[in-house]
């Protein structure tokens, strides 16, 4: 075995320059405009209405966010939340995720270290993820971090209701969904950070914008549904399918 150590780019460009393999451009331009319909159709959807909903969010995260600003995913729903739903609006930015034993280590920690070196950051975590190291908040303001976190409080797991044990109520809540219950007002009351729950889009995006423009950490919390956000969800799936199907039949 021997081991090649290079850039991914370079690497394929290549590749494609010793493998001689005739593109099938018709593939090409299919798949170039399914996405493309996907992205369209997810847009669209995501236009209408003043819901809060954890798709739409992130589809405002993408909208307000500046040239030069760091998004730090969560695990869980937060990190495939921004894959799927975060547009591109031709403003340089970049992209972190924390990854730990069981996924959500350290998350805020973690980035309030990253807003160190770069910024304006916003973290975007789940409830169960915050809660994990809510603790990281003490360095906060013992180093003067600058820093948006937005929290999003379903009460519990919020992924393992998209899987097949939700079908089971059992003992769903008690295994997985394991809600909390928990003020995180309190929370940020206790590190002396500020700390506000928008009640629709709107407002959202306007305490966003003044967060990022506003030395220190605020908390920006977004309660959502853990039934709802799967129904949100598929519901965008539906469209994307029913655009993709339209285009791909053309």
């Amino acid at each position: 075995m021997r081991l090649v150590r290079a850039d991914a780019a370079p690497f394929c460009a290549s590749l494609a320059a010793i493998a001689h393999v005739a593109l099938d451009e018709r593939w090409i331009r299919a798949w170039t405009s399914a996405d493309a319909s996907a992205r369209n159709a997810i847009a669209l959807h995501l236009v209408e209405g003043d819901e809060l909903t954890e798709p739409a969010l992130i589809a405002d995260l993408a909208d307000v966010l500046p040239h030069g600003a760091a998004v730090f995913a969560g695990n869980s729903m937060p990190v495939r939340d921004v894959d799927s739903f975060f547009a591109s609006s031709g403003a340089r930015l970049r992209f972190m995720a924390n990854r730990g034993v069981n996924g959500i280590d350290g998350v805020v920690s973690s980035a309030l270290g990253a807003a160190t070196v770069v910024g304006p950051l916003v973290l975007v975590a789940g409830d169960l993820s915050f809660y994990h190291d809510m603790n990281g908040l003490l360095a906060a303001k013992r180093h003067a971090i600058d820093a948006t976190i937005v929290l999003v409080n379903n009460d519990g797991g919020g992924i393992f209701s998209f899987l097949p044990q939700a079908q089971h109520p059992e003992r769903f809540e008690e295994l997985f969904g394991t809600p909390h219950g928990l003020d995180f007002a309190a929370g940020a009351a206790a590190y002396g950070l500020e700390f506000v729950r928008p009640c629709d889009r709107r407002q959202f995006r306007m305490e966003l914008a003044r967060s990022m423009a506003s030395p220190g950490v605020q908390i920006i919390e977004v309660r959502t549904y853990r039934a709802a956000n799967v129904d949100a969800h598929r519901a965008i799936w539906r469209v994307v399918g029913e655009a993709v199907d339209a285009e791909l039949a053309r």
